[in-house]
């Protein structure tokens, strides 16, 4: 029987944001080089975006499912966000986001996105199908968000989507000053990561204490 692999989270979320990072970057320089200045200026100002979120891989330790979920999570908020300012701003393809995708900053810095593209009319709210369970943990993680996580029940049950949400609680994305809760989430997961980082170390140069105990203790006497 084969044991299953282990994702390396880490590593995927680092090769997605450096590549959305790139792309940025290459589209700054094509649009400098059509002489688009306005063009340009946009990407650039998407650059620094993007450079606001936590590089999590150079903590040297693994992210957790849901740690990893929380990061695509808030990169996809800020690509959405960019989307929509960059529509505004230029007026051209492509269109905004999907409109049934919505994302909800609270001042404590957690983020519940919520989605209706499902065919059978089922919310998805932070990577999980809306079930009374999921939505109770929902309510239990994210206490500033419990009413909104009670509102889209009560739609869902009621077939009636996004309809009577009132506007994202929040913040929006604005030129490159980093957003609140964007900051208080990225100290929260860099802390965590830092935390169990020393731990790691610790440990190690504790097994590498007992290492050369045990080799000490191994050697003949005399030597």
């Amino acid at each position: 029987m084969t044991s299953e692999r282990k994702l390396n989270l880490v590593g995927i979320l680092k090769f997605d944001q450096e590549m959305i990072l790139e792309g940025r970057r290459h589209d700054a320089v094509a649009a400098g080089l059509r002489g688009d200045a306005r063009n340009q200026a946009q990407y650039l100002q998407e650059v620094t975006q993007l450079e606001m979120l936590p590089r999590l891989w150079e903590f040297g330790v693994q992210l957790t499912e849901d740690e990893y979920k929380d990061a695509v999570r808030v990169r996809s908020w800020m690509t959405h966000e960019q989307a929509i300012a960059r529509h505004r701003a230029l007026c051209r393809y492509p269109a905004p986001p999907n409109p049934e995708i919505t994302y909800f900053w609270s001042q404590d810095g957690h983020l519940l996105s919520v989605s209706a593209t499902r065919d059978d009319g089922q919310f998805v709210a932070n990577h999980g199908l809306l079930t009374p369970e999921w939505a109770e943990q929902l309510r239990r993680d994210m206490p500033q968000h419990a009413h909104l996580v009670t509102f889209y029940e009560n739609n869902q049950a009621a077939g009636r989507g996004h309809k009577g949400v009132w506007p994202p609680c929040g913040t929006p994305l604005v030129g490159t000053s980093v957003p609140e809760p964007l900051r208080l989430w990225r100290e929260r997961i860099e802390g965590e990561l830092r935390r169990r980082a020393a731990e790691q170390a610790e440990a190690h140069c504790a097994d590498t204490g007992n290492q050369v105990h045990q080799l000490t203790d191994s050697d003949p006497p005399g030597h």
